[in-house]
């Protein structure tokens, strides 16, 4: 869009230039906006439409900037150059945060399947004791213990990994 602004196109031409130039699925739903527009509907409206159909955060940030833009004026151009930028550094962001924590989630299934694993291996070795363990009261009652503190051990590895951008 900023290049068809940079061209001298105006605000629904550069819709147009990003329907006929861009890729699915935004292309398709910014075509169900210019037919919205054209049908009738209030370009504001038409955009507010766009933005609960679509939910992105990106999106948000570029109508808020055509709305101000058309309210107000200034170069919009320059400020869709900048959103672009900054989902670029974001998205950049995002990714260097999933490799950074690739480890601590990998440690965690490992910790997480050990029990599980651990369990496996002694049925083998012993199918005997482990039947036991398991129709026991008591082999009950650890084997609850266990599910417990896995599933918060799991829980509690996925709010450390997790980073919210």
């Amino acid at each position: 869009m900023s290049n068809a602004l940079k061209a001298g196109f105006s605000i629904p031409q550069a819709f147009e230039s990003v329907v006929r130039n861009g890729q699915e699925p935004i292309a398709q739903e910014f075509s169900v906006f210019l037919h919205e527009t054209r049908i009738g509907v209030r370009f504001e409206d038409a955009l507010q439409h766009l933005k609960e159909r679509v939910g992105s955060e990106e999106l948000t940030l570029m109508i808020s900037a055509i709305e101000t833009a058309r309210l107000t004026g200034g170069n919009l151009t320059e400020v869709l150059e900048k959103i672009a930028f900054t989902i670029r550094e974001r998205t950049r962001i995002e990714r260097r945060i999933l490799t950074l924590t690739a480890m601590g989630r990998l440690q965690g299934g490992v910790v997480a399947a050990l029990p599980v694993i651990l369990a496996i291996a002694m049925f083998f070795l012993d199918r005997r004791l482990m039947l036991n363990f398991f129709r026991s009261p008591l082999g009950m009652a650890v084997i609850g213990a266990v599910i417990l503190l896995e599933a918060a051990g799991i829980a509690l590895i996925r709010k450390i990994v997790k980073i919210d951008i």
